[in-house]
């Protein structure tokens, strides 16, 4: 697709201060990639990927402050044994801390250990962010450091697709999971690389491509990141369904959010789509990005009207 400069240029600042959240306060990220490579859409806004791929895209790969209770089930199957698929994306454990087990069931923070505590009953989950030895280094012992903790999951690689983020071909990406993932297998169960949900050679594509590249390998579900507007409830229902349908396995989004809306818009988004999630067969977990303060919590580590929304 061909854009003006004036609207290349407003879109990369666009979806740099989406992607800028993720690693705003990581500790362990030191620098973002410079943006090159040909400009493509992310639903709503445009990014970017240096893509060098020849890959068959055949998949053939083997498969606490006092909070309101929550009365929401999931009809739909969770990857827990509580049943409940919600989990917390987060960056300062403690605000975790302003939910209980019996409204989350999981969290991660993008990384693979963290400092502080989570609620009693809910599981961390640790992420291999990248191939980059800054996170290989300590990834063995602190995946399993967190599997002897009770972590039943690993994830992988966050964003490969994006080049301000993990930045990595599907080749790398499966030469990596080979080397740092596939150890784990029987361990705990392996969650794919969590795509963006941008056009070819973003999103799917690059999911599709990595499993072609990734012969012999285990993955026991797949991973996938989903940003659009606060009024397009019906592309995220669509897309999110597309997604379970054509990767056949279990799906957790471990990122979701919205670009835009007032406070009210978001939380009837976001009740919709909880409920919607909640109910959807093959949708095993999700995580609204993310529990920070003036987003799902306050400061003081108590709810505020979204947060309530969510375990609504």
């Amino acid at each position: 697709m061909k854009f003006s400069a004036a609207i290349v240029s407003f879109a990369l600042l666009l979806a740099g201060s989406v992607q800028a959240a993720h690693i705003s306060n990581l500790k362990q990220l030191k620098e973002v990639h410079q943006r090159r490579g040909a400009n493509v859409r992310r639903s709503g806004v445009s990014a970017t990927y240096s893509a060098t791929t020849t890959a068959s895209v055949t998949a053939s790969a083997t498969a606490s402050s006092s909070a309101p209770s929550s009365t929401s089930t999931s009809s739909g199957s969770s990857a827990f044994s509580s049943g409940i698929k919600r989990g917390l994306s987060f960056n300062d454990a403690s605000l975790t801390n302003a939910f209980t087990s019996s409204q989350a069931s999981w969290a991660y923070n993008w990384g693979s250990s963290y400092s502080g505590s989570l609620p009693d009953g809910v599981a961390y989950i640790p992420m291999l962010w990248s191939d980059a030895s800054e996170y290989t280094d300590s990834w063995e012992d602190n995946a399993n450091t967190a599997i002897a903790n009770g972590a039943t999951y690993l994830l992988a690689f966050n964003e490969p697709d994006l080049d301000s983020q993990a930045n990595m071909t599907p080749e790398a990406a499966a030469a990596a999971w080979k080397t740092y993932m596939e150890p784990f297998a029987g361990k705990a169960k392996l969650v794919s690389p969590a795509v963006t949900n941008g056009a070819s050679p973003m999103g799917e594509a690059w999911l599709e491509w990595f499993i072609g590249n990734c012969t012999d390998c285990t993955i026991d579900a797949v991973a996938m990141h989903i940003y659009d507007s606060a009024s397009n409830e019906a592309y995220y229902q669509e897309y999110t369904s597309g997604f379970v349908d054509k990767f056949d396995k279990p799906v957790w989004i471990t990122e979701f959010g919205v670009d835009d809306g007032s406070t009210s818009q978001q939380e009837s988004f976001l009740s919709s789509m909880v409920s919607y999630l909640d109910n959807l067969d093959g949708v095993e977990t999700y995580s609204w990005f993310m529990v920070e303060s003036g987003n799902l919590v306050n400061s003081d580590v108590t709810l505020t009207s979204l947060g309530t929304t969510y375990i609504s």
